[in-house]
């Protein structure tokens, strides 16, 4: 039964700065991961086709973003955007979080951050990465945050069409990954905002192996430093297991 002097976020409100104009894949899947009583405060940045401009406004943006979400008293400030959370540079995004957690009085991470911690706790040391589009430039995937990656396996489709793959897009370059990397010990999925976790479980289980997607990632890290430690089943070991 319903408490009617409940609010809808009554064991948290996780305010999430999202990257791209159009958020669609993002908004439907977290509320499919988290629990009854976790809510989503959501506001679009400026990114369609991961363009150095758009980028570089949507840093603006996000910090705009982030002091109203305080404002509105929500629990965290998620700053989304691996290439937005580092386009001050490596070594200043820890120190930026950190900062603006102090200024807003409220705790803040972001997707970096949240897909680092995920990997730690999954053990991941080789990586093989499936992404849906291109690589456009931005990192050099021989490491990624100090873990090898074996390879990249990436499909061709432009940033701003990625919410209209199929789910079976992820399970296929999944296992297109893990057949040309068969020593990978995690599979990545970069982005939360294609079908992807629907695939995780069964990645899983085929090979033997984690897999760690950016949205799972997030949701998982938001929740854990909201106080609210479920374990969740159907979405892979990280939310099942740490």
């Amino acid at each position: 039964m319903v408490d009617m002097d409940d609010i809808y976020g009554y064991r948290a409100r996780i305010g999430y700065a999202s990257p791209p104009l159009l958020t669609e894949v993002f908004a439907y899947d977290f509320y499919r991961l988290a629990p009854a009583g976790v809510t989503l405060a959501l506001t679009s940045l400026a990114i369609l086709d991961r363009n150095k401009d758009e980028v570089d406004r949507s840093y603006e943006i996000s910090m705009q973003a982030a002091r109203a979400m305080a404002s509105s008293g929500v629990d965290l400030v998620v700053l989304g955007g691996v290439t937005i959370n580092l386009s001050r540079g490596y070594a200043n995004a820890d120190r930026m979080l950190a900062d603006l957690s102090s200024e807003l009085g409220v705790k803040v991470t972001s997707s970096a951050a949240a897909q680092n911690k995920a990997l730690a706790a999954l053990g991941a040391k080789k990586l093989v990465i499936a992404r849906p589009y291109p690589q456009l430039g931005e990192f050099n995937f021989s490491e990624y945050a100090g873990r090898a990656v074996l390879g990249v396996v990436a499909a061709n489709t432009p940033f701003r069409d990625v919410a209209r793959l199929k789910r079976s897009v992820a399970l296929d370059l999944g296992r297109q990954a893990m057949r040309a990397h068969p020593d990978a010990d995690t599979i990545m999925f970069p982005s939360p905002h294609w079908p992807v976790v629907d695939a995780i479980e069964p990645l899983e289980r085929e090979f033997g192996v984690s897999v760690m997607s950016a949205l799972q990632a997030i949701v998982w890290q938001a929740l854990r430093l909201t106080g609210v430690d479920d374990r969740i089943d159907g979405f892979g070991r990280l939310l099942r297991e740490f």
